[in-house]
């Protein structure tokens, strides 16, 4: 996508939310908005250079806003690292799956209707505004890397 794209996308999202559209708010929407994975708040930061460089509390004032008027969406890893992703119509909730060794956080296909409403089923007094699933385990490179360890370990005994 083109910058000029996002730009326009990112005021488009910032007037429809009623938020006030200034140079850092859209450096940091513009960030998400190009991301095809969740962000932690240090991969914001380290993706705002040059003259979009924002001091941390600003940042987090940000993300703040925009997780209180629905832009964004929060994710905590198993490792207790807060993620963000854009909750839009194009990425709507879907579970996550987070690599207990590497800290990586993947988005995993979203749930039909059906298959979270079989979840909450057992109980039809529930009242559900929300629903998170996230996964951990080991991601594939990791246990790759592992198991290469493990065999080259045993060629040097």
């Amino acid at each position: 996508m083109n910058n000029n794209a996002t730009d326009k996308d990112g005021l488009n999202i910032l007037q429809r939310a009623d938020i006030s559209k200034t140079p850092q708010r859209l450096a940091v929407l513009n960030i998400l908005l190009k991301s095809t994975t969740p962000l932690n708040v240090s991969c914001v930061r380290e993706l705002l250079t040059g003259k979009n460089r924002i001091d941390r509390v600003t940042v987090y004032r940000i993300l703040s806003l925009f997780k209180q008027r629905g832009i964004i969406r929060e994710i905590t890893s198993t490792g207790g690292v807060n993620f963000i992703e854009m909750a839009t119509q194009e990425n709507p909730v879907h579970p996550h799956f987070s690599c207990r060794s590497c800290g990586m956080l993947s988005c995993l296909e979203p749930l039909t209707f059906s298959q979270s409403h079989q979840l909450i089923s057992a109980k039809e007094d529930y009242s559900v505004d929300h629903i998170e699933i996230n996964i951990s385990g080991i991601c594939s490179g990791c246990r790759n890397a592992t198991m290469l360890q493990k065999q080259s370990g045993k060629g040097e005994q």
